[in-house]
């Protein structure tokens, strides 16, 4: 396998097997990889990015604007219960009103987009869930 200090592309770069860097990586455009990728690092993407299959990160995913997923977005550690007893709550339902709500967007049965979020703005927090 070769190995090379740097790499500068200035158009496209398509991997048909595996990428793996070890140390820090930085994509201005486009990377297209239809193999495996290993990062050591760090991961920067100045544009886009678009994984077909898997993206397993050992830390912390941070977006500026959206990160989507075509079936699930899961967290796989399972939560710890407090130590204290929980307060009754209940699901608020919001009618769409607040455009481009933040929140975990799920879609429904019906094909319907809604938006779940934490409302605690009577002083405790309730879930609630909008329509978009």
């Amino acid at each position: 396998m070769p190995t090379f200090n740097s790499i500068l592309v200035t158009g496209s770069q398509t991997i048909n097997q595996d990428l793996q860097v070890n140390g820090n990586e930085t994509i201005g455009v486009d990377l297209q990889v239809n193999g495996s990728q290993t990062i050591a690092n760090s991961l920067q993407i100045n544009d886009s990015a678009s994984i077909t299959n898997n993206l397993g990160v050992g830390g912390v995913i941070e977006a500026g604007d959206s990160v989507k997923a075509a079936t699930q977005i899961m967290a796989l550690n399972q939560p710890t219960l407090p130590a204290v007893l929980p307060a009754l709550q209940q699901l608020l339902y919001y009618n769409p009103g607040v455009l481009n709500q933040p929140g975990l967007v799920l879609t429904g049965t019906s094909g319907n987009q809604y938006v779940l979020f934490v409302d605690d703005s009577g002083g405790t927090p309730n879930l609630a869930i909008q329509m978009i």
